[in-house]
């Protein structure tokens, strides 16, 4: 959660975070809110009493836009090209990985602004 609130921050994404106890059960809630596009979304994430993370969301009112940053594929891709994950042919390694998810994370962000 610290991570996501820090990238929002450098974002200037507006949000707002809640925490409130429901009969013992402890309840995150964001709230992001898009001025520009009028978009937001609400975000609920608590633990039931069994321990499972449950996360409600009315993603619904995110646009749908194809994620540029996977690059599993590979197709298109000429000898000449530079691979931008696959460096000289070797396999995705921890840092490649991290490096992906980080671009995945900046694009859902900016996918629900």
């Amino acid at each position: 959660m610290k991570i996501i609130m820090k990238k929002l921050d450098a974002m200037k994404i507006e949000y707002v975070r809640a925490a409130v106890e429901d009969g013992g059960i402890e309840v995150d809630q964001l709230l992001f809110h898009d001025p520009d596009s009028g978009i937001e979304v609400d975000q609920l994430l608590f633990h039931d009493p069994d321990s499972y993370m449950i996360e409600i969301c009315n993603c619904q009112n995110l646009p749908v836009l194809p994620i540029s940053t996977c690059p599993l594929n590979q197709h298109t891709h000429r000898k000449n090209q530079a691979q931008p994950f696959y460096r000289e042919g070797k396999n995705c390694s921890a840092e490649d990985a991290l490096l992906m998810m980080e671009k995945l994370t900046i694009d859902l962000l900016r996918i629900s602004i």
